[in-house]
Order: structure tokens, then C-alpha cells, then sequence
């Protein structure tokens, strides 16, 4: 179907979210794979330390504690990041491809990880003063990863922007991203509770329970979470159509310009 820029009801972003998804499966597949597969790889070999007792136990669970939640950032983060260029190279006629859209994000990952780490901090903080402040923080600050992106700005103005933004939808925004996040977690939660079920006793000398839960949740994150990374694009989009007037000649622009272009931005 034609993907073109206008202004979408909340139900429409979710319903073009689903579509671009499914016209590009393996492309939006293999973004969500290459992180979440690395990230799998590190979570299995930390836990794999206290058997080969390369380092002490006080060592290995500061770096479970300290290292997995930051790389799963990392992961889910530069997932969201590179789903942007790729439907923006959708929306605009060019050719999407997937390392391409790890490629143009080269000078920038850092400052996705950290704007997605101050969200993260802003709406961690919120939930523990009675959660409705963190609810409201991830609706004002959603947009931060497409800002980084598409604007080249650094995290605290990602931020500002992403306020700006949302100021007269933040409800929208939450919307958004809890109902695709919800769907996503539901639907691992069943991956894993099918995956359990199949586990029998014959199996526990070939896979231990938590390593088959560290599989199916991994591709269930792969499968079903570009949904929400994509519907957080669209969004972008929509509330810049909205209140800027934003067209698909200055989308192209963002697109194009030298700092997102992969040949410019690799020399």
C-alpha cells in the first residue's frame, strides 16, 4: 500500500504501523534482531561467570546489575532509532535497507542512548511518586529518539523538542506507546508461558528454565517490538504535520542532509 505523509488518527497510526510492519516484516525483523541476538549473547554469557569463576560473585553481579540494564537500553534504543530512518526512507521513496539505517546513526548512538537514558530517569523517578508523573514524563519525552535522529540535536534539547512537540497531545503519545508496548508484552508473556508449557523434563539437561526464558523473550522483543518503534515514528510525524506543517519535501531534507546520508557520514 502507498505510505504517504499526513495527519493520522490514533487509530490510523496504529493501523499504518501494523501495515508498514507487515509490507516490510524482514526488513523491520532484521533491525529488531541484530541488537536484541547481541544483547541475548551478553545476558547468556554473564550468566555463565559464577560456573566458569573467572571473576568473583561480588564482580559478576555488579556487572549483571550494572551492564544488562544499559545494554538492554542500548538495544532498545538503537531499535527505536534505526526504525526511524528506515520508515522515514519509506515515507520518502528511498530504497530502505537495514544496515544502512545502523550505518547513518554512526556519530549519533551515543546521544541516543543517552536521551533514552534521561527518559528513562525521568519517568523512573515519576512512577515512584505515585507513577502518574512517570505515565505523564513518557508521554512529553516519547518523541526524544526521533528528535536525535531526524533533527541532529543532542539529548537535552531532545528533550526540549520532544516537549514541545507533545505539549497538546501528550495523551496521544502515551496512547501510543503504552497500547503497543502492552500489546508487545502480552504477547512475549504468551510466547514464554507456550514456550514453558513445551518444556519438558526431558529437557532440562539441554536448556536450563531460565535460559528457554531468555530465548522466547528475546524473540518475542524481536518479533513484536518494532511495532511500537514504528507507531513512535509515525507519531513524530503526525504531530509535526499537525502544529508545523510539516510536508514530505522537509522530510526529504532531513533525510538527505550530509550528517544522515550513510555515504557522508562513513567518510
Amino acid at each position: 500500500m502507498p505510505f504517504t505523509l499526513r495527519a493520522l488518527s490514533f487509530g490510523k497510526i496504529i493501523k499504518e504501523a501494523f501495515a508498514l510492519y507487515g509490507e516490510h516484516f524482514f526488513l523491520f525483523l532484521g533491525i529488531s534482531a541484530v541488537p536484541n541476538l547481541l544483547l541475548l549473547m551478553l545476558q547468556y554469557g554473564l550468566g555463565q561467570i559464577p560456573a566458569g569463576r573467572p571473576l568473583n560473585p561480588g564482580m559478576a553481579t555488579l556487572l549483571a546489575g550494572l551492564g544488562l540494564p544499559l545494554a538492554s537500553l542500548f538495544a532498545s534504543s538503537i531499535v527505536t532509532a534505526a526504525t526511524t530512518v528506515a520508515v522515514s526512507d519509506i515515507y520518502t521513496d528511498r530504497l530502505p535497507d537495514l544496515w544502512d539505517s545502523f550505518a547513518r546513526l554512526s556519530g549519533k548512538a551515543f546521544r541516543v542512548l543517552v536521551a533514552a537514558f534521561l527518559v528513562e530517569l525521568f519517568v523512573g523517578v515519576g512512577t515512584i511518586f505515585f507513577i502518574i508523573p512517570g505515565i505523564y514524563f513518557a508521554g512529553i519525552y516519547g518523541m526524544a529518539i526521533p528528535v536525535v535522529v531526524l533533527e541532529n540535536l543532542g539529548p537535552k534539547k531532545a528533550l526540549d523538542r520532544s516537549e514541545e512537540l507533545t505539549k497538546d497531545s501528550t495523551g496521544r503519545v502515551i496512547l501510543v506507546f503504552f497500547l503497543t508496548a502492552t500489546c508487545t508484552g502480552l504477547l512475549v508473556l504468551a510466547l514464554n508461558a507456550a514456550a514453558s508449557l513445551g518444556w519438558t523434563a526431558s529437557d532440562r539437561g539441554i536448556v536450563s528454565k531460565h535460559v528457554l526464558n531468555l530465548v522466547t523473550t528475546t524473540v518475542g522483543g524481536i518479533l513484536f517490538g518494532p511495532i511500537s518503534a514504528i507507531a513512535l515514528a509515525l507519531e513524530y510525524y503526525d504531530l509535526r504535520v499537525r502544529f508545523e506543517g510539516f510536508n514530505l519535501q522537509q522530510l526529504r531534507t532531513l533525510v538527505t542532509t550530509p550528517e544522515n546520508l550513510h555515504s557522508d557520514v562513513m567518510s
